[in-house]
């Protein structure tokens, strides 16, 4: 395993899956910062709120038993003066309970005193009212304290003599008798960071309990207390309270399931609907028309009634995860409310737990992990966008059938940092990984070869793992004549035509996908099948050296327009086992092959004739379908045995088995070279070329040594 995780490809799958662990942690800590920031407990360091999740409320229609009068526009219009007088309210609440409405809820503070007779008015319709009414009770501010919040600033309960029959009109004295039908309803909400009202308090302690002003603990929200009283009817001031326990509110056996709260005693508002669906889908009574009776009757007969502002100028709105640019009238969130308690079952929605949140960032983000970091860039990032889109449908399939709002952005965030994390890591590596691939393979082999290598899982370490034995083929080749050659030339001229010969001949073994050994003075060393492997190695060698004789005029030529000398040079090839790999000495290391297979080459090589390519038995027995060959007699190496070691001449070679033969282009290549020795003007070199070790011969001897004849002494 330690071998192992040594390789780059598994040592990046695990770093990426260290980076995920470590993205999950850090996320999983901005989830923690989100819900502080949003729930107003605890330390809120990074107030990021990010809520993608509202986008996957499902839209619906109106609950029936839900009407809300709208104080609006044609109301103050056709009342003739705003504020609305209360003796308006007291007619419009005889109205609807003539109508048959079954509770009436009154989004409006009535905290002040105003005209005494229009007060008077409107305090006889609540305390002679048949059915029941609540008022909201309202404060500037509120704060979180064990499990309900805490009303602060300045008291907003309404007038004593709407809720009170007591004839003691001292204020500050509690209440003794409260009006039959008159109910107390929290209008205080609590937005979360980013200013959306997605919950609302359902245990608030009055200020006015604090103050010794009434004997009210805790009064719940106006949409709970309608809905009680619409629930219990006439019993409502006796019957069943909501009660919370260990983060969980019951109301009675009316829930089959409880509604879950949070440390400040708050639960999640179940929207329906944008703002102002109330009012679009017919649900909705002008209260100018509720006040002069024009409305119809059966708009509100049975049902609960919700009295609130739709008036322009008037800042009684929310921002709920509904809205689009359009805040929501407050009377409409409290009738959501209503609507999500009303329905059977209730509608409830639950937060996503905190551990199956962090249990999903994690999963998601080792996930990724582990994908991107073997796939290819491209394909992790079409993965990365897959999976976005999966995860946000199953989520979304998940809470509107489960009633559970999800948390998306912190999992949408570990998929999208941990693809962007291990992608910036591979780059990085990968690029340090190629970069030492292009160093050591470069000078050996074709840019395109050097960039397969680099993206191999292994990448460096399994390339040069000390060293392997393998089949390979090796290719010698050698300028015949070279040494007393460059005696007769100028230095300069013999570094550019060594210089255009290896850059020519490598440039073919490149084409055919060879790796180049070394340079020994003239000499070339090539070798197929490693370090990637190549099945048809010997195959690929002998092509390579076709184009070797066949191109050789392309060379002469471009020499002779230089000036110098035309070259002519001999093959040798043999395949069979050698050892591969990083060798050298500590200062300096060197990716070669060696072994018997490597000699037998050089020593082919150095007996091929000009233009010649000698090969082995191994070769000829992987080719032999491919290519026609003479057996060359006569030449014994040192330590062969002649009955089992054959030498072979390639003659002609064919691209499939079933193709014409292609006679191998030595004749060619040798009348090429006699032809651009004849345009060449330097005798003296060229003869010194071509009778090997012997003296150097000038003047007349050298033209008869080109003529074919023997100088004279």
């Amino acid at each position: 395993m330690g071998r192992y995780i040594r390789y780059w490809y598994t040592y990046r799958t695990a770093v990426a899956v260290v980076i995920a662990v470590v993205l999950s942690g850090v996320i999983y800590a901005l989830y923690t910062q989100q819900v502080a920031c949003d729930t107003h407990i605890g330390s809120c360091v990074i107030n990021i709120s990010v809520h993608p999740e509202d986008r996957l409320i499902a839209q619906s229609n109106p609950d029936p038993n839900v009407v809300i009068v709208g104080v609006d526009d044609a109301s103050v219009s056709k009342i003739g003066v705003y504020p609305v007088p209360r003796d308006r309210y007291a007619q419009a609440l005889r109205n609807l309970q003539a109508a048959g409405a079954a509770v009436v809820a009154f989004d409006v503070g009535f905290p002040d005193p105003r005209e005494t007779k229009t007060d008077d008015e409107f305090a006889k319709a609540l305390a002679t009212s048949t059915i029941p009414v609540v008022l909201s009770y309202g404060a500037d501010n509120t704060k979180p304290a064990g499990g309900k919040m805490v009303q602060t600033g300045i008291d907003q309960i309404p007038l004593k003599k709407f809720r009170c029959t007591d004839t003691n009109p001292d204020p500050n004295v509690a209440c003794k008798n409260t009006a039959p039908n008159v109910a107390l309803g929290s209008t205080d909400v609590v937005a979360d960071s980013d200013g959306v009202v997605r919950r609302i308090p359902m245990f608030v302690e009055p200020t006015c309990f604090s103050d010794g002003r009434c004997d009210l603990p805790i009064i719940n929200p106006l949409s709970f207390a309608t809905y009680r009283a619409f629930v219990l009817g006439k019993d409502f001031q006796t019957g069943a309270a909501l009660q919370e326990s260990g983060r969980s509110a019951t109301f009675g056996t009316a829930w089959g399931e409880p509604l879950q709260v949070d440390d400040t005693g708050s639960a999640l508002i179940n929207y329906f609907g944008p703002p102002r669906n109330y009012r679009d889908h017919g649900h909705y009574v002008s209260f100018g028309d509720v006040w002069d009776g024009s409305f119809s009757h059966d708009t509100v007969n049975g049902k609960i009634v919700l009295i609130g502002y739709y008036l322009t100028g008037v800042h009684d709105e929310v921002l709920s995860p509904t809205s689009v640019g359009t805040q929501m009238p407050g009377v409409e969130m409290h009738a959501n409310v209503i609507q999500m308690m009303l329905g059977v079952p209730p509608r409830f929605l639950v937060h996503e737990p905190p551990l199956i949140v962090f249990l999903t960032i994690l999963f998601l983000a080792v996930l990724m992990a582990v994908a991107v970091s073997r796939l290819r860039v491209s394909w992790g990032l079409i993965g990365t966008g897959a999976a976005l889109v999966l995860f946000t449908v199953a989520i979304a399939i998940l809470a509107n059938n489960a009633g559970l709002v999800p948390d998306l952005f912190h999992p949408w965030l570990a998929i999208a940092l941990t693809y962007s994390g291990v992608t910036a890591y591979r780059f990085l590596y990968e690029d340090r990984e190629k970069r030492k691939v292009t160093r050591i393979f470069g000078q050996y082999l074709k840019p395109e070869i050097v960039a397969q290598l680099a993206g191999t899982r292994g990448g460096v370490d399994d390339i040069l793992r000390g060293g392997e034995r393998r089949d390979m083929t090796l290719l010698f080749v050698d300028i015949r004549g070279f040494t007393s050659m460059s005696e007769a030339m100028a230095p300069s001229d013999v570094t550019e035509l060594v210089q255009m010969y290896l850059d020519h001949l490598s440039g073919i073994i490149f084409t055919w996908d060879g790796t180049v050994d070394k340079y020994v003075g003239d000499e070339i060393v090539a070798f197929w099948n490693a370090p990637r492997r190549q099945e048809n190695h010997a195959l690929l060698a002998l092509r390579c050296a076709y184009d070797l004789v066949n191109r050789a005029p392309e060379l002469e030529q471009r020499l002779l327009a230089k000036g110098l000398p035309p070259i002519r040079w001999g093959i040798g090839i043999n395949t069979g086992p050698a050892v591969v790999g990083n060798m050298g000495s500590r200062s300096r290391l060197q990716y070669t092959a060696l072994g018997d297979t490597v000699n037998t080459a050089a020593r082919f090589c150095a007996h091929a004739p000009a233009f010649h390519v000698l090969i082995g038995q191994m070769t000829y027995d992987l080719c032999k379908d491919y290519i026609a060959v003479d057996l060359v007699p006569g030449v014994q190496l040192k330590g062969k045995s002649a009955e089992t070691f054959s030498i072979y001449q390639v003659t002609a070679i064919r691209e499939t088995t079933s193709s014409p033969w292609v006679a191998f282009p030595t004749e060619m290549a040798t009348q090429s070279h006699h032809a651009f020795t004849q345009q060449y003007t330097g005798q003296t070199i060229i003869t010194a070329a071509e009778s090997g070790p012997r003296e150097i011969l000038v003047g007349e001897a050298a033209e008869q040594a080109l003529a074919g004849s023997e100088p004279v002494a």
